[in-house]
Formats: C-alpha cells, structure tokens, sequence
C-alpha cells in the first residue's frame, strides 16, 4: 500500500470536517490538525504514519489541554473555575467522538487501498 495516498487520505478525511490541517514528510508522515472553535476541541491532535508499506502503525495523538481544563477546572471551581472544568469535559467528549469516527475511516480506507 502506498502510504502517501493513505496520508492524502487522511488529510482529505479532516478537511472535509473543516479542521486545519498540515502534513510534515521526514522519513515517516506526520499529519497535524488544528481544530476550529465550533468544534469545540481545545487540543491540536498529530496523526503519525509511519514503517513500510507492508507494515506500518498510525498513531492517534493529542495534546493535553483538555485533561488539563478539567483537573484544574474541578480544583478551581470553588472560584469561578468550573467553566473550564466543562470546557475540558466536552473537548474530551469530542475527541473520544471524532477518534472513532477517524478509526473506522482508517479501517474502510486500508481495505479499500488493498483490494
């Protein structure tokens, strides 16, 4: 599997979900995506394809402001702070929302370039 095409793919998949979105080609490929804010998703989030096209690994990374905004949000909530606290709850749920959908993107994509 050409693992351009899959990167290209990938990179397609996230602009049609109107995120912003970068690609970084070393020796592997690194995708980054800055979401908007209607998306409501405080982390950037790196998708890092990397090995050979017979075997290769894609890692789903993301930042972590989201956990953050809820730790300190629930510490800090006596003073005002509980905003953050919800603002980190719901970036994590659109995370955890927007990581599956890309999973069984991923999934549909690789069979499709194999067969």
């Amino acid at each position: 599997m050409d693992l351009s095409v899959l990167t290209e793919a990938i990179i397609k998949f996230f602009k049609e979900n109107l995120f912003s979105v970068s690609c970084i080609k070393s020796e592997n490929y690194r995708v980054v995506i800055r979401p908007r804010q209607f998306h409501k998703i405080v982390d950037k989030i790196e998708i890092l394809i990397e090995g050979q096209p017979n075997n290769f690994s894609i890692t789903f990374d993301t930042g972590s402001r989201s956990r953050a905004l809820v730790r300190y949000g629930a510490l800090f909530s006596f003073f005002g702070g509980g905003f953050f606290f919800l603002k980190g709850l719901k970036s994590q749920e659109e995370l955890e929302k927007l990581e599956k959908k890309f999973w069984l993107f991923i999934n549909e994509e690789v069979w499709r370039l194999t067969r």
